[in-house]
């Protein structure tokens, strides 16, 4: 996801000395124009608290003098931007600079949204967060508060998702299940928006089931005997939770062999024989084609014998591949 650059930065040329004859904005404008930023935050800020501060002219230059102040130890300067160029606005009574006023706060606002896709990049996925929410509440506030912002949520909350996902697979415990949680709610928010969206579909499904799967691969060899069922039920739970969502996904790209993969381990957890069979029948099918030509390259791999042996034997059952695979196997095992 790409951070919307902003539009050129719009150099203010209307601040002409014989535009006004106001002292402090003008020694302000003077210092911008030669780019001695901090001369014109000094003159700028002594101009509002004089007769000066009932012109539009004069909050506008001190929105872009604050803008170009701003640095990652002075975000407030950005708010203060903000509020600068919403006086100019309120002062500019007659519409004049409505245009221009409209761009130098929508560049401004544009900011927040590119620091929430950077801190995204970056893994700070708190920061994000704050960021994107600020930018929202600031255009619709401040710039236009019946835009639809569906299309945008929908690929930052996708990609938010995604990051929450990744951080909790390299996560256990409590931490993790926190992560979790946080991954499923953004994908809500996306299906939220398009209920066909494939990944956030599939995304959502296999985090409910590797929730399922860790809980019976990760128990404790010492838990008593009566606590086992209540375990296997919860992550039953989880698995029929995950089926909706990955059978979705497969609807909408029957190809997908993670997906098929992911909805015959919910079967095979929730001990369904039936369908268990009948997605590992199409897995299989899906898959042979790769082992067979795995097989043609490296007669003697000992892990695609087993698979062919396995699915010649169990799904596609076919006696005559079934012997010659497992004879295969028995000479690369000795070897």
């Amino acid at each position: 996801m790409k951070a919307i650059k902003n539009i050129s930065l719009l150099v203010l040329t209307m601040f002409a000395a014989n535009a006004y004859g106001q002292f402090y904005t003008q020694k302000s404008n003077e210092c911008y124009r030669a780019k001695d930023y901090e001369c014109a935050k000094t003159y700028i800020d002594s101009a509002i608290i004089s007769n000066e501060r009932f012109n539009s002219q004069t909050w506008q230059l001190r929105g872009l003098i604050y803008r170009k102040l701003e640095t990652p130890n002075t975000m407030e300067y950005r708010d203060i931007s903000v509020e600068s160029f919403v006086q100019a606005k309120n002062l500019d009574s007659t519409g004049q600079y409505a245009e221009t006023i409209a761009k130098f706060l929508r560049n401004t606002i544009i900011r927040y949204y590119n620091d929430a896709v950077v801190s995204l990049e970056k893994g700070q996925l708190s920061n994000s967060e704050n960021s994107y929410a600020l930018y929202k509440g600031k255009y619709k506030k401040y710039i236009d508060p019946d835009f639809d912002f569906s299309g945008t949520d929908l690929e930052y909350y996708n990609a938010l998702g995604a990051s929450y996902l990744q951080k909790a697979q390299q996560n256990s415990g409590e931490e993790k299940d926190k992560l979790s949680a946080k991954s499923l709610y953004f994908y809500e928010q996306v299906l939220e928006i398009d209920s066909n969206h494939v990944q956030a579909n599939f995304n959502t499904g296999i985090t409910f089931y590797n929730k399922g799967a860790d809980l019976i691969m990760n128990m404790d060899p010492l838990t008593p005997i009566e606590k086992i069922p209540e375990i296997e039920a919860q992550a039953q739970e989880l698995f029929k939770k995950a089926l909706p969502f990955l059978k979705k996904s497969l609807e909408l790209e029957p190809e997908r062999i993670d997906v098929i993969e992911a909805i015959t381990g919910c079967y095979y957890g929730l001990q369904d024989d039936e369908n268990y069979l009948k997605y590992q029948k199409l897995l299989d099918t899906k898959n042979l084609p790769i082992l067979l030509e795995e097989i043609e390259k490296d007669p003697s791999n000992v892990k695609v014998l087993r698979e062919l042996v396995r699915i010649y034997r169990d799904t596609l059952k076919d006696e005559e591949k079934h012997k010659k695979y497992y004879e295969m196997l028995e000479r690369a095992e000795m070897e």
